[in-house]
């Protein structure tokens, strides 16, 4: 098989005439596939002709928007320190204060309540940056 395909491309070469060739031609030839290429990126691979007629690209294109989705991914994510809180309570005793507009004040003996930090623990942050 891969003899008679051999066979056929050399006669196909061997029939047809030679053809004249200008570099002006080729220049035109350039500039128009600039442009077609120039417009897949213009549009970030919506719109490829090329593809579209060799049949390459079967309908999907790439858009910058799926690599940049694909990158986040990858991010380096963070460890952040997450403290223990607990509340302590403690005890006031009875003891007067002074105020100017009713003079001295009494203040009942009584419990208040405060937060405080008790160690704690390292936590990977899932939010990458």
């Amino acid at each position: 098989m891969k003899n008679l395909v051999v066979l056929i491309l050399i006669t196909m070469m061997s029939l047809t005439g030679t053809v004249k060739v200008f570099a002006s031609d080729w220049d035109v030839a350039g500039k128009v596939l600039t442009g077609i290429a120039g417009l897949r990126v213009i549009t970030g691979g919506k719109v490829d002709l090329i593809g579209g007629i060799t049949g390459i690209n079967k309908n999907r294109y790439v858009s910058s928007k799926k690599y940049r989705n694909q990158s986040k991914n990858h991010e380096y994510c963070q460890q952040e320190w997450v403290p223990y809180y607990s509340w302590e309570r403690e005890w006031i005793p009875t003891h007067s204060e002074y105020s100017k507009k009713k003079g001295e004040i009494i203040v009942e003996g009584h419990y208040i309540k405060y937060k405080v930090t008790n160690n704690g623990h390292w936590q990977t942050n899932h939010r990458c940056r």
